[in-house]
């Protein structure tokens, strides 16, 4: 993936929906110019060692929404290839944030070839203040080799000078918000649990580099802040423009016709082993 276009800050990023590259998008953001960075990356699903989505085959969940990945994205490169650049991008986001600014970094711990894979992969060495948990709704576990996962993580990535809102510090460190469902994005955020990171910060400006369906950028809106939007997908670009102009753009339209239920990213029962 290349980057032929030149973006010029703070013109083209601040309230903007960038369709680009995530790590060279960020490159033409200044140094410490970006208070707060919120976002949740490809997990690389298919690149699994079970039988959940792995080489595209969808083993049980064949139908599941991330079966074909994302518009622009497959959502399954090697492992190792992955973590780096999974690294490359939060080296970017530290970058751009100041020394009173954070990170918040969704993923999800998963089980390959019978061991956890915690993302210490990825994090270790970066300044990890606190993991939040985000506590979802339960599903349906095929692998009787654990217990059912419930649960994803935040990384609070924090630079020296970071500080909640005030009273924000009040919440715990344990966060129940049901999943959305009924998004056209194979893996959105809820709004909620995006205005709950957004208002525990005095952040003026937020970042989300894997925008999606533009849910950091509603939740930003909602708050009155200024966000900064990048996504790979034109098509993900325009369903966060259309949407933040009407909220209900993104919701599905059921097809009645379909038998078998597809679940997104974000159903319990999309479980690898």
């Amino acid at each position: 993936m290349t980057q032929s276009i030149k973006w010029h800050y703070p013109d083209d990023f601040i309230d903007q929906f960038v369709c680009g590259n995530a790590v060279d998008t960020m490159k033409d953001i200044p140094d410490g110019s970006v208070d707060l960075v919120v976002t949740s990356p490809p997990y690389n699903l298919k690149n699994s060692t079970g039988n959940g989505m792995r080489n595209g085959r969808g083993g049980k969940w064949s139908n599941a929404a991330l079966i074909n990945g994302y518009s622009h994205y497959d959502d399954n490169i090697p492992y190792n290839e992955y973590v780096n650049w999974q690294r490359d991008c939060l080296t970017e986001m530290l970058r751009v944030i100041p020394d009173e600014g954070a990170i918040f970094y969704n993923h999800k711990w998963r089980v390959q070839a019978g061991l956890l894979q915690d993302r210490h992969d990825i994090v270790s060495d970066l300044p990890v203040r606190q993991i939040i948990i985000w506590k979802r709704k339960g599903g349906i576990n095929f692998n009787p080799g654990y217990f059912l996962p419930t649960y994803e993580v935040i990384y609070l990535i924090a630079k020296s000078k970071f500080k909640l809102a005030k009273k924000a510090n009040a919440h715990g460190d344990i966060w129940e918000f049901g999943q959305e469902t009924k998004n056209k994005h194979p893996a959105p955020f809820p709004v909620a649990l995006i205005e709950r990171i957004i208002s525990s910060t005095n952040a003026k400006i937020v970042l989300d580099p894997f925008m999606g369906s533009g849910t950091t950028a509603l939740a930003a809106k909602n708050l009155e802040r200024q966000f900064i939007g990048i996504d790979i997908s034109p098509e993900y670009c325009e369903m966060a423009k259309e949407r933040l102009n009407n909220p209900q753009s993104v919701i599905k339209v059921k097809d009645t016709s379909q038998k078998i239920e597809q679940p997104s990213l974000f159903d319990d029962r999309v479980v690898e082993q």
